[in-house]
């Protein structure tokens, strides 16, 4: 028999340490998780303002919305693609004028200012078509989706 000594693996240690590591990781994951979903302040957040309107309607009344909507949406999203041409050009610009970018700024906060009021003015006029117990029912959808909280981005209705 042989009197050598068997080398050490420093590899396996090495490996041993990268385990640990992960399984630790995985375990913060899900303690997160599940401290965010079931028992944190950060769970009880309302979800926006706008969104929260809008989902408390039935979904012929989001349908509907949207539809008559689509114009305003495709001039809006003309609008920006441009806008963002523009600040790119600005950005780009030797020398940098920071008023020129300041304006092109004041410009995307007034047409979106724009958008939310004809939202505000459509969402009013819905309201104020509906009777009195529509309206009750519709608080109480409104009730039911600001206790679920933010919606999830995974489906469209």
């Amino acid at each position: 028999m042989s009197a050598e000594p068997k080398t050490k693996r420093r590899w396996m240690s090495g490996l041993l340490i990268v385990s640990l590591a992960l399984n630790l990781l995985i375990v913060g994951v899900a303690v997160g998780t599940v401290l965010r979903v079931k028992g944190s302040d950060h769970a009880k957040v309302p979800p926006g303002f706008g969104p929260a309107l809008y989902r408390a309607f039935p979904k012929e009344h989001r349908k509907a919305m949207r539809g008559e909507l689509s114009g305003l949406h495709g001039e809006g999203s003309k609008a920006r693609t441009q806008g963002f041409e523009a600040i790119s050009r600005a950005l780009r610009a030797v020398p940098f004028d920071p008023n020129a970018v300041e304006a092109l700024l004041q410009q995307q906060a007034q047409a979106t200012a724009d958008l939310q009021s004809a939202l505000q003015a459509q969402w009013l006029t819905r309201i104020t078509a509906m009777s009195d117990d529509e309206r009750q029912d519709y608080a109480d959808r409104l009730q039911e989706v600001i206790q679920k909280g933010p919606h999830s981005r995974k489906k469209r209705d």
